[in-house]
């Protein structure tokens, strides 16, 4: 599964630096685009089955800028 989110840059870039690069949390219930979040929460974990997931570093986010 290849995840492409629409983001501005300035979106991605505060998420980016808030809570570190984006990342796919794969579980038994799928995947799901996240952020590292490295030194603050640990594993991921899944928000639905709260397994903690394989953390995949993986862009899932595309640049596009406008309203």
């Amino acid at each position: 599964m290849t995840l492409q989110i629409p983001l501005s840059l300035e979106v991605k870039l505060n998420l980016i630096n808030k809570w570190g690069p984006e990342a796919l949390l794969i579980c038994e219930c799928g995947e799901r685009p996240s952020h590292t979040m490295w030194f603050q929460y640990g594993p991921g974990k899944c928000p639905i089955c709260k397994q903690t997931c394989q953390m995949i570093i993986q862009d899932w986010s595309v640049i596009q800028d406008g309203p």
